[in-house]
């Protein structure tokens, strides 16, 4: 089964990136420091800020070479090929943007950045990799269509966003009623059997939702449903871990809450028995082309300052 599914926001964001890369003045970041980050636990917290952010003048923080690529370019974890180091160094950077700059220009600066600072060389190709698409399930969604009105996403900023908590009937974190909510909003927590998440969704499309459920299955997701509305909704699932952490696929650490002794009800229900109980929704397995941003050459330390 094949799904015939292309990226395409990735081949455009390759696109701008020939323009940044062969001219190397033309998108770049007023001051920027990357270095080789503190292993230890004093070291620099994940990366943060950039426009749409309560920090829309910098970007800040400490991440691999890999994640750094998926901002630059607009990928996924899945999209990009290279040295396993990519995944395990981790780099302090600090970027003073321009007023004013857009996210996908603030992508440039850091594609030109990277490429200067590691002596990045790559290039693009297609493979065709196993994927996933996102369909009703037999017996219709289970969904409830948003109030425009009523539901609308906040438009203010929700970075490090902390609702009330209180504990749910299935033993896991609930949102105390009567607060103002973002679109989304989702709970991590971390016991011996794995990793449960919770999320509250506003004014969600199911394109949305497969783009969520790609991160968290390294897998792309196609959203096949048909389903063209937006919905409010609400979703529980584990994904087996072993340990208290939140695992490399999660939700970014700037999305998340993290409890450490909480009560599991499930911790057996998996992302492909949740969506169908839960959603009415369904992950059918395939095969499908993906482009691929493949590194072929970057100096494990970046050049100085």
């Amino acid at each position: 089964m094949s799904l015939g599914w292309r990226l395409i926001p990735a081949l455009l964001a390759w696109a701008y990136a020939a323009t940044a890369q062969n001219g190397a003045g033309l998108w770049s970041f007023d001051a920027a420091s990357l270095k080789p980050a503190n292993q230890g636990r004093d070291g620099p917290g994940p990366l943060r800020g950039g426009p749409g952010t309560s920090s829309p003048g910098q970007l800040a923080g400490a991440a691999s070479l890999k994640t750094l690529l998926m901002r630059a370019y607009e990928l996924k974890d899945y999209q990009i090929g290279g040295p396993g180091w990519m995944d395990s160094e981790r780099y302090e950077i600090a970027a003073k943007i321009p007023g004013g700059a857009t996210r996908r220009e603030v992508a440039l600066m850091l594609q030109s950045l990277l490429t200067q600072r590691f002596r990045l060389a790559v290039h693009r190709e297609t493979r065709e990799l196993p994927m996933y698409a996102l369909e009703v399930a037999k017996g219709g969604p289970k969904l409830q269509a948003s109030d425009a009105a009523g539901t609308a996403p906040d438009a203010t900023d929700t970075t490090g966003f902390s609702p009330k908590l209180t504990k749910g009937s299935d033993g896991f974190p609930g949102i105390a009623g009567g607060q103002k909510l973002p679109r989304s909003y989702e709970v991590v927590v971390g016991g011996s059997d794995g990793i449960m998440y919770k999320l509250w969704a506003r004014s969600e499309t199911m394109e949305q939702l497969a783009d969520r459920l790609s991160a968290q299955l390294s897998r792309p997701v196609a959203d096949r449903t048909g389903l063209k509305e937006v919905y409010d909704f609400a979703l529980t699932w584990t994904m087996e871990n072993g340990g208290a952490g939140v695992p490399r696929t999660g939700p970014p650490p700037d999305m998340i809450e993290t409890y450490s002794s909480p009560i599991l009800s499930d911790p057996g229900l998996s992302i492909f028995a949740a969506l169908p109980a839960q959603l009415g929704l369904k992950l059918e397995a395939g095969r499908g082309p993906l482009e691929m941003l493949i590194v072929d050459k970057a100096d494990r330390v970046p050049i100085g300052n």
